[in-house]
């Protein structure tokens, strides 16, 4: 009789560990997925902030000179994203500490920085916040 709840306890603490061991499996393979998302959704708002910065530079280029406009970028991208605009050479590379997205756009003479923004068109060239 003894042996029999014995076996019945040694049963229960196996299936248990077991049970506790797939779990664990589990929630690393699933930290891994949400690491990897975040890290796609990242790649995705830097991107997006990229083709709006090429979306407002090449409107500014297909206008006539008197064209103006200001718009706000935000200091960090959903609020957690810390990024950087780097405009050089044609190309606007917008970068976090994890990923890099570029584009090429129209020549323009300023620099794009997070807060507000003016770009304008004078004399056949684009200005992002003249002075």
């Amino acid at each position: 009789m003894n042996y029999i709840k014995s076996q019945s306890s040694t049963e229960f603490l196996i299936l248990t560990g077991l049970g506790f061991l797939i779990v664990m499996v589990f929630i690393a393979l699933s930290a891994n997925e949400v690491k990897e998302f975040r890290d796609q959704k990242e790649f995705f708002l830097l991107k997006d902030l990229a083709l709006k910065l090429q979306k407002e530079a090449s409107i500014a280029a297909s206008v006539e000179d008197g064209y103006e406009r200001t718009f706000t970028l935000p200091d960090k991208l959903e609020n957690t994203v810390d990024y950087s605009i780097i405009t050089q050479n044609s190309v606007i590379t917008v970068n976090s500490s994890k990923t890099v997205f570029s584009v090429r756009i129209p020549d323009i003479t300023g620099n794009f920085t997070k807060g507000s923004n003016k770009i304008e068109r004078k004399a056949g060239k684009i200005y992002i916040n003249r002075q």
